[in-house]
């Protein structure tokens, strides 16, 4: 039986199952983590340091593992007993450390990454940029930031919870020159079967690793070129996460960016046993984009700008 197909059928048993915690509670062994259950919470600990996740958030759990560093290094734990402590087990306020804001999420805080992000343009005032897989909108709060009140930001989140929480960031911090979009870019528009949990790992079913425990419903969808024509404005930046189909995304809209000159960061994923940078980086190159992929503390993020120097902010 093929890895892929032995982890789906873990992950169809669900968290309540023996054989699943068993197997997570292995994994946490070689990776130097102590993993356990209790009622609906998971307890991650390692060293110092103690995670507690929603029971069903179990399908994250390696993944959590592997960015535990990165979390607590940049969100303020509660020290308790000479432990730190990050509770993302329910909806709660999350301070990160560098900029010292707090934003309310429904889960599992968004990552900080900005400086991944931001590696090969920083949008400046005036810029319309787009936060595509906007969560519940740290990063759209910090593009707010650098466009400035005569810029703007699009944050496009199709997740129910998530769309929540975007709301009221937007409201707790003021956010004038955010306006949410309830659409997830995708290939075309029309619609597509959405696997919506509240976590920064929804998305289109088509291009999840693994399902999602949550809901399933149909979301708006919109393309690159159509987004563009319906919000009335070509970005000069793409903030991009969203689950595996930035590849489709980037794909259907080959022939308008050749014209329509975007920078691009965008966070990859795993899609049919392929994570999605290399396959991006080739598509790039076909229309004369600038790329390149790196890992930036344990997550692979791809960027990618037009050539031609006129097409370039200063």
């Amino acid at each position: 039986m093929a890895m892929k197909t032995i982890k789906q059928y873990l992950v169809g048993r669900g968290p309540d199952s023996a054989l699943v915690q068993g197997s997570l509670k292995a994994h946490g062994r070689l990776k130097g983590f102590k993993v356990s259950f209790s009622g609906n919470q998971i307890f991650l600990q390692k060293l110092n340091r103690d995670m507690i996740l929603s029971k069903s958030y179990y399908v994250q759990v390696p993944v959590m593992m592997e960015c535990y560093d990165l979390f607590f290094d940049t969100i303020a734990g509660v020290e308790c007993q000479g432990r730190t402590v990050l509770d993302f087990s329910g909806p709660g306020l999350h301070r990160y450390k560098k900029s010292d804001v707090a934003f309310q999420f429904p889960s599992v805080p968004e990552d900080d990454v900005m400086d991944a992000y931001t590696h090969w343009y920083l949008p400046g005032a005036g810029d319309v940029v787009w936060d595509a897989g906007a969560h519940a909108g740290a990063s759209s709060y910090f593009l707010a930031q650098l466009v400035g009140p005569s810029g703007k930001v699009y944050a496009f989140e199709p997740d129910d919870d998530n769309f929540e929480y975007l709301l009221r960031n937007i409201e707790m911090h003021h956010l004038t020159n955010v306006v949410p979009v309830r659409k997830a870019l995708c290939d075309k528009t029309g619609s597509a079967t959405f696997h919506m949990d509240g976590t920064m790992n929804s998305g289109i079913g088509d291009y999840l690793t693994y399902s999602s425990a949550g809901r399933v419903k149909k979301v708006p969808t919109l393309s690159i070129a159509d987004a563009c024509s319906e919000l009335g404005a070509v970005p000069a930046y793409i903030k991009m996460d969203i689950e595996g189909a930035e590849l489709v995304s980037i794909r259907a809209a080959a022939d308008f960016l050749k014209s329509h000159p975007i920078q691009f960061a965008i966070e990859t994923h795993l899609v049919n046993k392929e994570y999605t940078d290399k396959p991006l980086e080739r598509l790039f190159r076909t229309f004369d984009y600038e790329v390149s992929s790196s890992n930036w503390k344990g997550q692979t993020f791809t960027w990618a700008r037009p050539v031609c120097t006129p097409c370039l902010r200063p």
